[in-house]
């Protein structure tokens, strides 16, 4: 679909745009339910999306790089090739998220559950793991140069080099 811009140039429809727009200012007016949104591809650059409810949402190559995401519920969310650098997901709850390939480079995990989840081929550089539990996660191929395991929970964790952690079963 195109749409005529200023001046009669033709420009393309973007709709994760309208979605977007759309998302922050529901956010903003106080709502924080986003289950099962449709956000593929989606610009969320710098996005405050704190205590939302993003379960099941597709999220899938989306850009959350540095998004304020502390305390916010992907449980089961799409989250395939995502760009989360830098991003705070302290006390998120991404309980079996599918992460597959996904950027968490310098992300801050403090406290996030990550059971289940699918981290395989994730980009964990220099994350801030700590106290994360990463119970029947799997890291396999997953990069963790630098990152800060302290204190994380493993059981049944599947470690890059497809070796199984049982430390805290």
């Amino acid at each position: 679909m195109t749409i005529m811009g200023i001046g009669g140039n033709k420009q393309s429809w973007k709709p994760e745009d309208e979605k977007v727009k759309e998302l922050k200012a529901r956010y903003r007016s106080g709502e924080r339910n986003f289950q099962q949104a449709d956000l593929r591809k989606a610009d969320l650059n710098k996005v405050k999306l704190e205590d939302a409810n993003l379960s099941e949402a597709n999220l899938c190559k989306a850009n959350l790089k540095k998004a304020n995401l502390q305390r916010t519920c992907l449980n089961r969310a799409i989250l395939y090739g995502v760009e989360l650098q830098e991003a705070k997901l302290y006390r998120a709850s991404l309980i079996e998220a599918d992460l597959f390939e996904a950027n968490l480079k310098k992300a801050v995990l403090k406290h996030a559950n990550l059971g289940g989840a699918n981290l395989q081929g994730a980009n964990l550089c220099g994350a801030d793991l700590v106290w994360a539990n990463l119970r029947r996660a799997d890291l396999k191929n997953a990069r963790l140069d630098g990152a800060d395991l302290s204190g994380a929970k493993f059981c049944q964790t599947i470690l890059p080099d497809g070796s199984i952690r049982n430390d805290d079963c």
